[in-house]
This record gives C-alpha cells, sequence and structure tokens, in this order.
C-alpha cells in the first residue's frame, strides 16, 4: 500500500487524480443545504497526490453524503487497491467517531463513474455498513463510434425525420437557463410527473457552480420543441437531468435529436459517459422508459445506498 493519509482540506499543491462529483464538493453544499460539512480527502504523502475524497452535510448526528441530491459518497482513483479502499473508509469512520456523530448514510453514484465502484459497495459491506437500496441507472457511453451506431432502427428513423424537418439542436447561454427549466417543468407537470427542483433552488445551485449547469434544446425554427438541462455531475460524465418535450411533437420524437446533440458535446468535451438517470415511476421502474433508453444506446449501472450505526 502506497504511503497515504486522510486529511480534512487539500493543499493547493496537491494534483487531484481522480474525478470529482459535484454533489460533493464544498460549493454544491453550500447552495443545497445550509448544514455543517465534513470532508476527507486520501492523499498519496510521498508523491502528494489526491486519490480521493467524501464529502457529509451533518444533522442531528447523522452524517450524509448526500443530504440532498442524486448521490454522494466517495470519489475515488481508478488505481486505487482494495486495501487502499478499507484504509479510506476506516479514516472516514473514525473521523466521523470523533464528531459525536450517530449514524451515516452513503449513497454511491452509479457504477459508471468510476471503475472500483462495485469494488467500493462490496468493502462498504465488509466493513459493517447495511445495503438499503439498489438502484438501476442508464447511461450511454461515449465511444468514437457515431451516435448512429447504437440506435435502435426505430430511433434511427425518428432521428432521420427530425433532420429532415430541419429541426436544430443547440445549447443555450447560461442566462438561458431559466426559460429552459420552465419549459421541461411545464411539459414534465402537463404529464404529471414530478419534478423534483424548484428555479430558486437550481439558480443558487447554478450560482455556485455558474459552469455545471448547462442549457441544451431542440428548436423548430425559433420554437423551443426538446429540452434538458445538462449537468455536469463530475468531469468525466455529463447528467442528462429532466429531458421533455413538446407534445405536439410526439410523431417527431425529438429527443432522439436532443439526446444525439448531448452525446457530440461529450465526445468534444472529452468525456465518458452521459448519465441518463433512472427510469422510475411509483417506485417501480418503467419498462417502456428502460426500454427507450436502451433504444438510445444506453447500458445498465447502479447505484447502492448504505447505512451504518457508529458505536
Amino acid at each position: 500500500m502506497r504511503n497515504l493519509k486522510v486529511i480534512e482540506a487539500l493543499l493547493e499543491s496537491t494534483k487531484k487524480c481522480f474525478s470529482e462529483l459535484l454533489y460533493t464538493q464544498p460549493n454544491f453544499l453550500v447552495g443545497n443545504n445550509q448544514l455543517p460539512q465534513k470532508h476527507f480527502y486520501l492523499v498519496d504523502t510521498t508523491t502528494n497526490i489526491g486519490l480521493g475524497h467524501i464529502g457529509f452535510s451533518m444533522e442531528e448526528g447523522v452524517a450524509f453524503s448526500p443530504f440532498r441530491a442524486p448521490f454522494g459518497g466517495f470519489s475515488l482513483a481508478d488505481d486505487l487497491s482494495s486495501t487502499e479502499i478499507t484504509f479510506f473508509i476506516f479514516e472516514v469512520l473514525r473521523r466521523l467517531k470523533a464528531q459525536s456523530l450517530s449514524n451515516v448514510h452513503i449513497k454511491l453514484a452509479p457504477s459508471c463513474y468510476y471503475k472500483n465502484m462495485n469494488l467500493l459497495a462490496e468493502n462498504l459491506t465488509h466493513v459493517g455498513f447495511q445495503p438499503v437500496e439498489k438502484l438501476e441507472y442508464q447511461a450511454i457511453p461515449i465511444t468514437d463510434h457515431d451516435f448512429e451506431a447504437n440506435l435502435a432502427s426505430m430511433e434511427v428513423r425518428k432521428l432521420k425525420k427530425c433532420k429532415e424537418a430541419n429541426f436544430q439542436f443547440s445549447r443555450l447561454p447560461k442566462h438561458k437557463l431559466a426559460d429552459v427549466f420552465e419549459f421541461v417543468k411545464t411539459q414534465r407537470q402537463e404529464k404529471n410527473y414530478e419534478f423534483s427542483m424548484e428555479w430558486p433552488q437550481l439558480k443558487l445551485a447554478q450560482k455556485v457552480n455558474p459552469e455545471a449547469y448547462i442549457p441544451f434544446v431542440v428548436k423548430d425554427k425559433d420554437r423551443i420543441i426538446a429540452a434538458t438541462i445538462g449537468i455536469l455531475a463530475s468531469d468525466k460524465v455529463l447528467y442528462n437531468f429532466s429531458p421533455a418535450h413538446h407534445p405536439e411533437y410526439d410523431q417527431f420524437s425529438p429527443i432522439v435529436l436532443l439526446t444525439e446533440g448531448l452525446y457530440a458535446f461529450c465526445r468534444e468535451q472529452e468525456l465518458s459517459y452521459l448519465d441518463l438517470g433512472t427510469s422510475y415511476l411509483n417506485g417501480k421502474i418503467n419498462e417502456g422508459l428502460k426500454q427507450f433508453k436502451f433504444h438510445l444506446g444506453g447500458q445498465s449501472f447502479f447505484s447502492y445506498s448504505f447505512n451504518k450505526a457508529l458505536p
């Protein structure tokens, strides 16, 4: 094992060799909640390289990672061994106990975010964390192949139909985020879908992380017909947050053209995955939505939640 140490703040000179999650970063937590924070970083003291991080919000004796976000937990360098991951877990637990906390709740990112997520889940179980929930996500791997290469034939036809109609995908400037938010919220409400965020929350989130929230649209001339909020959930993954389209364009399925544009953006930014989120409705998987994501080239990945009482 390398010469590892867990510290609560990185030095400016420390090079990070892991992809940090947006939802555990100090700036995000400031906008997300007003709770006390605690951060732990795994560092190789020989090379002064950062190899991992976890951030917590603390309330009434419980440490949450995350408190109110899709996921949080550990961000890890890909080359960490099982022994090194276990060391990090034990050090975090030891320091949390010193804070007089009674419980730890962790929801890990989907396994596509880090190569060792499944190993981490196993190690958490081995050190006494109790599994609470397992959620299925779909994500599209970003490769050198064109987007169409992994599309189902039905979606290829829909994409062609959108292009023949001269619909245009574009990334909008940051100040247009409110317009996209209102479009998405309106379309989802008309279908009686829940929407997990209000504009004041998103506005504050964008203020503290201005580069992380990106409005994307598909237009028919000057009219928005499909849109989504792209969230840079890490420097390797774009999260496709709540895409929606206008019902007048159901026959075209402009979400396919929207997804092609997001895929191209990911390639340009050298990202590894386009996260399509979960496909749950009222606690159960919506098989039609899940199948649609597979038709877009999505693959399944899993996120695990854990809980541990601190003695």
